[in-house]
């Protein structure tokens, strides 16, 4: 389905009101987080091993899902913008995964895949910058002029495509930085004081503050992706700061920093989560009201014919369960033919609504069904009724629609209707409910040729 036929996509939502409040409490949580840690940035801290690990199997699997929810919509709108969103969560994924793999003293003393002492701290440098670029160039392209116009004439496999290259970039920036010593010296040891007083660094920052920026000017910042993407970007910014201020491993900065990054990482799955959340209870309320709508006679807003075969399906062998008593009821207006040739269809279908409202009037308990069972032909289905008590609903529908005084063609005689009843209990004999509606049927008509605006029952 095109995107201009998609009401409320995910990613053009306005945000509502808790949704803002939400944003701003993570805002105000990054932004409070940040100050209190940044005079004691430096600040040693014992080594937790299985920090690393844990961190980074959380930013892998967050930003994972975030990337496949983004690509997803990307294949249902052809929102293109979404492809380069798309992959900047793909290429944190990988690099948080490699970058775990080569990190120092978690699965070899120097890494594995034949990492050297730089390794890490170069994929920090390309993980952090690659993100930054990656988010900025989806903002870009969502704002462009040409976006409209790429979006309408993108194919899913194109988009697909060009979502790949990213992952092609972040393997080779992963053995540009694990194989090739001929990167600069960032890091000796646990302190990167190198990192954090070099052009490199302050680059990665540079990238990072300015799609803070950009996404502060542009025009869809007040839709929930563009809300909670400035939540992770802002997020992202002040990791990479306490990471730079920290300038060593296992510092207060280097731990708050990685609790930011997860931050980063799950602010905008949150805010998906939520929304795709949303949809789903809009489509379940409008599933239930299709049903209903289904289920009912656009005429006059009773049960229809199909509901009510439906219902008989659960109530005969539900019947035979419990040995209670099943009636059934069919009603007809009778000379209705006369009345619509004679009034014309419009008031034939006013007459319709009256007499199907008198009817519904006429039962009380939940589990009892009227129905419109064709033309003007009603039906009343009333579980565990006896013949005596269905009798007298069908009295008091009968004299329900004779209060209705709606005249006819003849000046002495008022709208009625006919009702013929038929009761299944346990030692009638019955096989099926069609033989139950049959006897309803007969006893209809004896109460026509008996003089109608009258009720029988069968025997």
């Amino acid at each position: 389905m095109p995107f201009n036929s998609m009401p409320e996509a995910l990613h053009n939502t306005l945000a509502t009101g808790p949704q803002k409040s939400l944003a701003a409490l993570l805002a105000l949580i990054v932004v409070l987080a940040t100050l209190l840690a940044v005079p004691y940035a430096g600040l040693p801290l014992p080594v937790v091993q299985p920090f690393l690990p844990i961190f980074a199997a959380t930013v892998t699997l967050t930003e994972s899902l975030t990337a496949y929810l983004l690509l997803v919509q990307f294949m249902v709108t052809r929102q293109f913008f979404l492809v380069p969103l798309a992959g900047g969560y793909a290429y944190v994924a990988l690099m948080a995964s490699i970058q775990l793999l080569v990190f120092p003293g978690v699965f070899a003393p120097t890494g594995l895949l034949g990492a050297n002492t730089q390794s890490a701290v170069w994929l920090w440098v390309f993980w952090h910058g690659g993100f930054a670029v990656l988010l900025g160039l989806a903002i870009l392209a969502k704002n462009a002029s040409w976006h409209a116009e790429l979006s309408r004439r993108i194919t899913a496999w194109q988009g697909l495509l060009v979502f790949l290259l990213v992952p092609l970039v972040a393997l080779a920036l992963a053995f540009l930085a694990i194989r090739l010593e001929v990167l600069p010296v960032l890091i000796s040891g646990k302190s990167f004081s190198s990192l954090s007083h070099s052009a490199v660094g302050w680059v990665v920052w540079g990238l990072n503050a300015a799609a803070v920026l950009l996404i502060l000017l542009t025009r869809s910042r007040r839709e929930v992706t563009s809300l909670f993407l400035f939540i992770a970007l802002l997020a992202a910014l002040a990791n990479v700061s306490l990471t730079l201020l920290s300038s060593a491993r296992y510092s207060l900065g280097w731990y708050a920093a990685r609790l930011l990054s997860i931050v980063s990482s799950t602010s905008l799955l949150t805010a998906l989560i939520l929304q795709i959340t949303r949809l789903y209870q809009e489509l379940a309320v409008s599933h239930e009201s299709l049903l209903i709508t289904s289920a009912r006679d656009k005429l006059t807003g009773l049960h229809n014919r199909g509901s009510f075969d439906e219902a008989a399906k659960k109530e005969w062998p539900r019947a035979h369960r419990s040995a209670e008593p099943l009636s059934v009821v069919l009603v007809d207006i009778d000379h209705f033919k006369l009345y619509n040739d004679h009034f014309g269809h419009l008031q034939g279908d006013t007459c319709l609504r009256s007499v199907a409202q008198a009817l519904a009037g006429s039962v009380k308990r939940p589990a009892d069904m009227v129905a419109r069972y064709g033309g003007e032909e009603f039906v009343l289905l009333l579980p565990n009724t006896p013949q005596e008590q269905a009798l007298r609903v069908a009295e008091k529908a009968r004299l329900a629609v004779a209060a209705l005084y709606i005249p006819t063609k003849f000046a002495d005689k008022n709208v009625s209707i006919s009702a013929g009843c038929a009761t299944w209990h346990a030692q009638a004999n019955y096989q099926n409910f069609q033989e139950l509606l049959h006897d309803a049927d007969r006893a209809l008509y004896k109460a026509k040729e008996n003089g109608r605006n009258q009720v029988r029952a069968v025997g």
